[in-house]
Order: C-alpha cells, then structure tokens, then sequence
C-alpha cells in the first residue's frame, strides 16, 4: 500500500466516523480500527493529530459535494433546474446508506469552540459551495446569483440538518417539491 492509499483510508474513515457520531464522538483509535491501519500511520500523515485529520477529512467531503453540486447545474437548463436535480441528488446520496448521514461540514462544527481552525474550515467549505452555486447561478442568468446562490445553499443544508435529525430524506423530498412550483 502506497503512503497515499493509507493517507485516502484515514481521510475517507474520518469522514464517514465524522459523520456519523460527530468530532468528539469519534477517537483517534476508531479511526485507524476503521482504516485499518496502524497508529503509526496516523502521525506519519497528520502530525497535527485529529483536528489536522479533521480538516483533511471535512475538505476531502467539501469537494466531493461541489463536484455533485458542479456536474448537477452544469447540465441544468436553468438556476431553477439546477436547484431542484441538486436537491434530488442529495435525497439520494443521503438516503442511499442505512443512516443518513451529517452534513461533513455540521459534523465537525460542535468542536468549533476548542478547536478553531475547524471554524475557518467550515467557513471556507461553505464558502467554496456557495460560490460554485453563484458561478451557475451567474452563468444561467440568475439575477443577484450571490444572494440565489445563498438562498439555496441555506435551505439545501437546513433539509440536511432536519434529514439527519430525523433520519430520513423526507425534508430533501419536501424541499423538491416546493423547488418544482418555481419550474
């Protein structure tokens, strides 16, 4: 295995332990038990420990997001379009698993408080979808497609939330109900 590989299985464990039982629900030796892999491993990668491995983690799943959010609006033949396959491509991703998972970036906001350089990184996550979203927004003739882009973003993560809250997709389905009336 190639320091890469073990480097991708400790981001990729992170992520879904993440997910799943939040920052500090999650300790250092689940996480390599997950990967499989060696502490060692750990530290040769992410000398910063758990909130280095955290960062890593929350952006490996921001990007994952902003290309679901990129490939949606690019084939969308409006803002209105987009929003609706977006929000139709995240009831799907989250109920596709038994659990619904967190949102990557909520998952490690708890932990803000004592750690906040996870603070600036749920920031620029956020940051970096919203802007995706505006590009689309702007390249489809959405007017104010910062403000569209925002007003999206803001509900897409509020039927996130609510989704794993109730651990169910019904709040995406609802959300793309209410996204269809505006087609």
């Amino acid at each position: 295995m190639t320091d890469l590989d073990s480097r991708d299985k400790l981001v990729r464990a992170a992520s879904r332990l993440f997910r799943r039982k939040g920052y500090s629900g999650v300790g250092l030796a689940e996480i390599l038990t997950e990967a499989g892999l060696p502490k060692g491993s750990l530290y040769y990668h992410f000398p910063g420990g758990k909130q280095e491995l955290a960062d890593a983690a929350t952006r490996w799943a921001g990007r994952q997001i902003e290309a679901v959010l990129d490939q949606t609006f690019g084939a969308a033949p409006s803002f209105e379009a987009g929003a609706l396959a977006v929000c139709e491509a995240m009831a799907a991703a989250v109920s596709a698993g038994a659990h619904v998972p967190a949102c990557p970036v909520l998952s490690i906001l708890q932990a803000v408080p004592d750690e906040p350089r996870l603070q600036r990184t749920a920031e620029q996550v956020y940051g970096r979808w919203t802007d995706c979203i505006a590009a689309h927004a702007a390249r489809l003739g959405r007017p104010a497609p910062r403000e569209a882009a925002f007003s999206l973003h803001v509900r897409l993560q509020g039927a996130w939330v609510i989704a794993f809250a109730q651990q169910s997709a019904t709040p995406f389905a609802l959300l793309a109900q209410e996204l269809r009336r505006t087609l």
